[in-house]
């Protein structure tokens, strides 16, 4: 039960995390592109959007997962989130 509830919370802070970095690489560039180039503000968003998902994941991620299975899904769902973002960013746009 207690393993249970350990993936529970497990899958439920990967979620957060993964709400959490999309809404950052949503409004941080669209934030920035007054000052810089949209890709150039995508890739500050995403540098500060992984930093944050690493703060907040790495340590569960490691007593879970090997590495090249993490590198492999953490890539899967950072890919994601950026995709998400972009459309609801493009989606958005006038």
């Amino acid at each position: 039960m207690a393993r249970r509830a350990s993936a529970a919370r497990f899958t439920l802070a990967n979620l957060l995390a993964w709400l959490l970095m999309t809404v950052i690489l949503v409004l941080v560039p669209d934030t920035l592109e007054r000052w810089v180039s949209l890709p150039i503000a995508r890739l500050i968003g995403w540098a500060l959007g992984s930093g944050i998902w690493v703060m907040m994941m790495e340590r569960s991620w490691c007593a879970r997962v090997g590495p090249v299975a993490r590198f492999l899904v953490q890539l899967a769902l950072w890919l994601s989130s950026a995709l998400v973002a972009m459309v609801i960013s493009d989606a958005a746009r006038p």
